[in-house]
C-alpha cells in the first residue's frame, strides 16, 4: 500500500480565523504551540438547560470593539493551568474552526482574555497535523475572502 503525504499548510504566529458555528466570520487569533487547547475571550457566560441539554451563552468582544453574542451546547468543563501556575475551571464547547480555507472541529474553552492582546488563542490540538507554524511571520493563511477571489 502506497501512502502519500499530504502537504501541510503553513500559518504565522497570528492569523485570521473564523468560527462559522458561532457566526463569527473573522477574529485575529494567536497561534500558541505551548497551549494544548484553544480558547476565546468570553464575557457574560450563562449556563442554561433546554430539553435536558445544557447550553452556554456568552459574548465575544473582538479587538475592534464589536460584540458578538453566541450560544453553543456545553461539552463540559476543563481545568486549565495558566503559564503562571494558576488552575482555572473553564466551560468547554465543540465548534468549527475555519483557518486557511479549511474547516476543522475543535474544542474551545471560554475564558476572560480581556487583558490579553488577542481575542482567540489556537492551541496545538486544533492545529493537529494539518498546519506548521512559522513564528517569524504573521497572516500567512489565506482568508476565506481571498480564496473566493482566487477562484474567480
Amino acid at each position: 500500500m502506497v501512502t502519500t503525504k499530504r502537504k501541510k499548510g503553513v500559518v504565522g504566529w497570528k492569523e485570521h480565523a473564523g468560527l462559522p458555528d458561532l457566526k463569527i466570520k473573522d477574529v485575529v487569533a494567536k497561534i500558541d504551540t505551548g497551549a494544548t487547547l484553544s480558547s476565546i475571550h468570553a464575557s457574560d457566560i450563562k449556563i442554561t438547560t433546554k430539553a435536558g441539554v445544557k447550553y452556554v451563552s456568552f459574548k465575544v468582544m473582538k479587538r475592534n470593539n464589536t460584540v458578538k453574542k453566541a450560544k453553543a451546547p456545553l461539552a463540559g468543563y476543563k481545568r486549565i493551568r495558566s503559564s503562571d501556575g494558576d488552575v482555572e475551571r473553564r466551560p468547554l464547547i465543540k465548534t468549527t474552526l475555519l483557518l486557511d480555507g479549511i474547516e476543522k472541529k475543535i474544542e474551545l474553552t471560554l475564558a476572560d482574555r480581556r487583558l490579553m492582546d488577542y481575542t482567540m488563542l489556537i492551541g496545538r490540538k486544533a492545529l493537529g497535523r494539518q498546519w506548521m507554524v512559522n513564528p517569524s511571520v504573521s497572516f500567512l493563511a489565506k482568508t476565506t475572502e481571498a480564496k473566493k477571489k482566487a477562484k474567480k
